[in-house]
């Protein structure tokens, strides 16, 4: 019986030896914010989220945030033109166009060196046809 009791307490001690060994995952501890101006943005943040021109007048809005697989950002999808959602097309821009600021409670997007009509007339892209989603 004590070779049991002895087997059992070792394996207690053991396991809340385990449970206490530090973390060795890549577990990201972000700081809280200091104030009103965010400094870390979720995707979902962008979706449908218009964007102003170099004239300060919308110019679209964003569709989607197409990724690299390392992560990184490929390119912006922005949904431009039409009417009443009839005849819009989607057109992928650099996300270095793109200039995010603090605006009230949430983000102001401009694209400083793009207008409606530079968009319009650009290619337009159907992500499901580049694998990219069901547009």
């Amino acid at each position: 019986m004590k070779t049991f009791t002895l087997a059992a307490a070792a394996t207690l001690i053991a396991g809340a030896a385990f449970a206490q060994a530090p973390l060795t995952a890549p577990i990201v501890v972000l700081p809280q914010a200091q104030g009103a101006a965010p400094t870390h943005l979720l995707t979902g943040e962008f979706d449908d989220h218009d964007v102003y021109g170099a004239d300060g007048k919308e110019i679209g809005e964003i569709e989607d945030i197409v990724l690299n697989l390392d992560g990184t950002v490929a390119a912006v999808a922005l949904e431009v033109g039409g009417f009443l959602g009839i005849g819009e097309q989607d057109v992928l821009v650099a996300w270095s166009a793109l200039e995010i600021t603090a605006e009230n409670d949430g983000i102001r997007i401009a694209a400083p060196t793009l207008t409606r009509e530079v968009l319009e007339q650009a290619e337009a892209v159907h992500l499901a046809k580049l694998g990219l989603g069901d547009d």
